[in-house]
């Protein structure tokens, strides 16, 4: 029976980045920034981290520019894939969103992966991480978050650079889009900030339809925050022009020392230009014991003045350090006075979709995953789904939950997928003609490796399923163990995918290794990621 490979990751890192961390002047009882960063990366939480956060810890703890991982952290071999041939059928046509023509500025450096995507008519606009932005070590004009624009429909598209960085910062990907009734498009980013020097999250505003946008402006800390650093950010939002969520998960000091892991969601009413951040959820380290809570992958969603945010959970209680016990839950919080206080909804209890947190491809071809969810309605009711290794036959599938109006669990959890196949990074939309969630689907290629495409499955009730074939050509994976691409952290090939519906059309963009490089490291040539799209 196949079980996919889980990576014992510490880091599920995604771009691994160096800064400094520093350590300001402080009092005899004030821990630096060096203490407080080692205190993190010697917690269970930082078994997940994503990568601009881990290397962002990582520096500031030693103290340096260097961006090179400590260690591969990978402590474990896990089996290759084995699953079924790909699912025959058309599919829909594919445009590439990236120019790969750009990559010209460092060697090797060619990744472009982990998208977002936002649509406003014929307006689109894809983000995506973007490994041609950076340097081997950190300098001011770093800037790994990427995006192109078309304005005919997904039909054709512009690379447009970069996401300008603010005065000072240093935008480092985990890209996430959204647009407005009034057309404007908003774009999330992880940001080293140039006031703080913190890992902070960072918004720009696109009025013209995704071609040129705003620098990435931090939103400011909570209070009293001593020390913090975001990770895995996403962005939605409400009724009218400028009404905007964000929600991350962060480590955070306070001004006395405490130690927190958190679920922060700021709200802006005016397109960004101010914040307000309160915490859905947020565990404070007692002073013994080895319990802790953890939330990564959030979601927020609007829907009839209702705020939802949900992530997927890692929980541990050992109040006694004996080894505890661990459940892993995808976690639902809800607000109904625009983000300011929150009420706990469902806790549904999780399978891990592979075993060392990684599928194993091919030799040296790792691709890590986790259990992100993912959020939207149809006709008023939410939903939620990710992918979950729990219905007995050894590979991960979509599991699919219906949420009522207090963010608990409205009868059964049900598979949107099954099968030998492994389907992995779900995205969720919804519109007037249904659900559509799109995803990776893994299968077996002639040689015996695992092979990708992006599949979508289409309901008008949330019930019963219609399947899409999405892209046009299966694509191998990338090597990831060692890595090709020297700021790209192991096993690495992207964390999530996008879609985004508006009634007519349901637009998708994934990470796409179907191309091929050739340079002086590859005479012979080696697979490319980039970033592709399809509109159904």
């Amino acid at each position: 029976m196949h079980r996919i490979a889980r990576l014992a990751i510490p880091a599920i890192a995604i771009l691994i980045i160096g800064v400094i961390g520093g350590s300001a002047a402080t009092t005899k009882s004030t821990p630096t920034r060096q203490d407080m960063a080692k205190k993190i990366l010697s917690s269970g939480a930082a078994k997940n981290l994503t990568g601009p956060a881990r290397a962002y810890i990582e520096s500031t703890a030693r103290g340096d520019h260097r961006l090179a991982p400590d260690t591969s952290a990978i402590t474990q071999k896990g089996n290759k894939v084995n699953s079924a041939k790909p699912v025959g059928g058309g599919s829909l046509p594919n445009v590439r969103v990236n120019n790969p023509a750009l990559d010209t500025h460092q060697v090797a450096q060619t990744t472009q992966s982990e998208t977002s995507i936002a649509v406003s008519g014929s307006n689109v606009a894809v983000g995506y991480n973007d490994s041609q932005g950076g340097l081997l070590f950190l300098v001011a004009g770093d800037d790994l978050t990427g995006y192109a624009y078309s304005t005919d429909g997904g039909q054709t598209f512009t690379d447009g650079g970069v996401l300008p960085n603010a005065g000072g910062s240093v935008n480092v990907g985990d890209p996430w889009l959204a647009s407005d009734s009034g057309g404007n498009m908003y774009f999330s980013t992880l940001t080293i900030d140039g006031t703080t020097g913190m890992l902070l999250v960072g918004v720009s505003r696109s009025a013209d339809g995704g071609r040129t946008w705003t620098p990435a402006a931090s939103i400011p800390p909570p209070q009293n925050i001593l020390f913090t650093s975001a990770d895995k950010e996403a962005l939605t939002t409400g009724p009218g022009n400028g009404n905007l969520y964000a929600a991350w998960d962060d480590f955070s000091f306070d001004v006395t020392g405490n130690f927190s892991l958190g679920l922060p969601v700021a709200h802006s009413s005016d397109g960004g230009r101010t914040w307000s951040t309160s915490y859905a959820a947020q565990f404070t380290f007692p002073p013994t014991g080895c319990s802790f809570q953890q939330w990564i992958g959030a979601q927020p969603f609007v829907v009839s003045g209702t705020v939802y945010v949900a992530a997927e959970q890692f929980k541990v209680d050992d109040p006694d350090c004996t080894g505890g016990t661990f459940s892993n839950n995808e976690t639902v919080y809800v607000s109904r006075d625009s983000g300011a206080t929150w009420s706990a909804g469902a806790a549904i209890p999780i399978t891990p979709s592979t075993q060392i947190g990684a599928f194993v491809l091919g030799p040296s071809q790792y691709m890590r995953n986790l259990e992100f969810p993912t959020l939207a309605a149809l006709k008023g009711n939410v939903y939620m789904t990710w992918n979950d290794g729990g219905d007995g036959s050894g590979h991960s599938h979509i599991r699919l939950a219906q949420l009522d109006g207090s963010g608990n669990l409205m009868g059964n959890t049900s598979w949107i997928t099954s099968g030998t196949n492994d389907e992995a990074q779900p995205t969720l939309s919804g519109d007037s003609g249904g659900l559509h969630v799109a995803y990776y689907q893994i299968s077996t290629d002639p040689t015996g490796n695992g092979q990708l495409d992006v599949f979508i499955s289409n309901s008008s009730n949330g019930n019963s399923w219609k399947l899409q074939r999405v892209t046009s050509r299966s694509f191998p994976g990338v090597y990831t163990l060692p890595q090709f691409d020297p700021l790209i952290a192991f096993a690495y090939m992207g964390d999530y995918i996008a879609s985004a519906a508006d009634g007519q059309h349901v637009y998708m963009a994934w990470g796409d290794n179907r191309d091929i490089v050739i340079d002086f490291l590859w005479p012979n040539g080696r697979n490319d990621p980039n970033v592709y799209f399809a509109k159904q």
